[in-house]
């Protein structure tokens, strides 16, 4: 009876896993197409605005202000991408002088101290987005919803350093 209770929890907790890896598979495909769509929009908005003021001699002054939003939203998502695939900026200095073992043990803590940077980046950007939205003048509430990329990219940036920290998790017990 009680093999049959562990058999129910490790089957539930298999599917529960597959359920948060197929989340995380989805998230990380979403997150790489927005990287690469912004790109493309500032690149095909840049290429008009130099089409237009070449050849018929005026331009578009929002494409600058939306092309300057777009490189914001590349470079947050790109820094999503390379988080998810452990490609990103590390600047654990000291983990050069440890030993393998130790620096395995400090995998976890690391990440989750990183998750809780960007939560705290994420709750103080939400904060700069309604203050910027209380205070905007009405003629560049347009510009606004760009600015959601940043507590969007940090709560996502969070994510991945939890997912970080729960594969090493998962890893570590397997071993």
């Amino acid at each position: 009876m009680t093999s049959d209770l562990t058999t129910l929890k490790k089957n539930k907790q298999i599917q529960k896993n597959k359920l948060i890896d197929k989340l995380h598979n989805t998230l990380i495909k979403i997150e790489g197409w927005a990287a690469a769509l912004s790109l493309l929009l500032m690149l095909v908005l840049s290429l008009l605005q130099i089409f237009i003021r070449n050849f018929f001699d005026f331009g578009f002054p929002e494409f600058e202000t939306i092309n300057r939003h777009l490189l914001v939203i590349c470079g947050m998502m790109g820094a999503v991408v390379a988080t998810s695939h452990l490609k990103h900026i590390k600047i654990d200095a000291l983990t050069v002088f440890f030993s393998e073992k130790i620096n395995s043990c400090l995998r976890c803590p690391i990440a989750l101290f990183s998750a809780l940077i960007c939560a705290a980046m994420c709750y103080y950007s939400i904060i700069f987005c309604l203050d910027e939205w209380e205070f905007a003048p009405s003629n560049e509430r347009w510009t606004l919803p760009f600015k959601l990329i940043y507590p969007i990219g940090f709560s996502l940036l969070c994510l991945h350093f939890i997912f970080l920290c729960r594969d090493i998790r998962g890893r570590s017990k397997q071993e």
